[in-house]
């Protein structure tokens, strides 16, 4: 069985075939159990949770009639997964069957292979890592709690590696191909040094000198405009080398 957040909540059976999970508080209860797997999670827990802090006078048994509900959902030989233990309830999860441990996964292995310089092999695991993402995390799932929390590690994580994907092409010489693509980036996160950068260095690698710096100029007046900061010592860096027609470089990304 697979377990999706990458997006809408989804659960897939063996066969390929989508169980659906209709209630809304289901939903953020499954979402909640999945993000502590193999963990037993206190009723008081998933209470706070579930009604998003606000939890009604006799949670408990309303909490126990959502996770039959739930277990009915998953159907009866996966049922099983889903447990009665004190103080609450666990949810059976095997590795890599919910999308966002294995996302993770993907990122710390990438990470290591950069620290290698093993930019082919960097390049391949941040593509399969970003290909699991479908849409915003938990996008069908109405927990406050979890959009504040989760939803934010996993978007930063997902910029972590798409920086990391970007630096890999970059010195894999893929220049050209890779314009287009930072330059949609840029639009959709305006404020996102390492991107501005990673176009700069890929329209001066192509000849498109004047373009980069134009690129600079601009991704300075945003950053000024919206944060009142100058560019940071990388990009400016990068803009003095590109200024003076030196071959521009960036820095390896942390």
């Amino acid at each position: 069985m697979r377990f999706r957040i990458l997006g809408p909540l989804e659960v897939v059976d063996v066969t390929g075939r989508w169980r659906p999970v209709s209630g809304p508080r289901q939903r953020v209860l499954l979402a909640t159990l999945l993000l502590r797997p193999n963990t037993p999670v206190s009723v008081d827990e998933l209470a706070e949770t579930v009604w998003d802090g606000v939890p009604p006078a006799g949670y408990a048994q309303t909490l126990r009639s959502h996770v039959m509900r739930l277990r009915r959902s998953l159907q009866t030989q996966d049922a099983v997964r889903l447990q009665t233990r004190a103080p609450g309830y666990v949810l059976a999860v095997a590795e890599r069957e919910l999308d966002a441990h294995a996302f993770e996964s993907l990122c710390r292995e990438a990470s290591a292979q950069l620290r290698d310089g093993a930019w082919n092999a960097v390049a391949d695991t941040a593509e399969r890592a970003l290909d699991l993402w479908r849409a915003r995390p938990l996008l069908d799932v109405p927990s406050q709690s979890l959009s504040q929390t989760v939803v934010p590690h996993l978007e930063q994580l997902r910029l972590q590696i798409t920086e990391f994907r970007f630096d890999a092409e970059l010195r894999l010489g893929r220049h050209q191909v890779l314009v287009p693509q930072l330059q949609s980036l840029v639009a959709v996160h305006p404020l996102h040094e390492r991107f501005h950068a990673q176009l700069m260095l890929s329209l001066s690698r192509t000849g498109r000198r004047v373009e980069a710096l134009a690129a600079y100029r601009s991704a300075r007046r945003t950053l000024i405009d919206e944060l009142g900061v100058e560019p940071g010592p990388e990009m400016a860096r990068l803009h003095q080398r590109i200024l003076s027609g030196d071959d521009p470089v960036l820095d390896r990304a942390a």
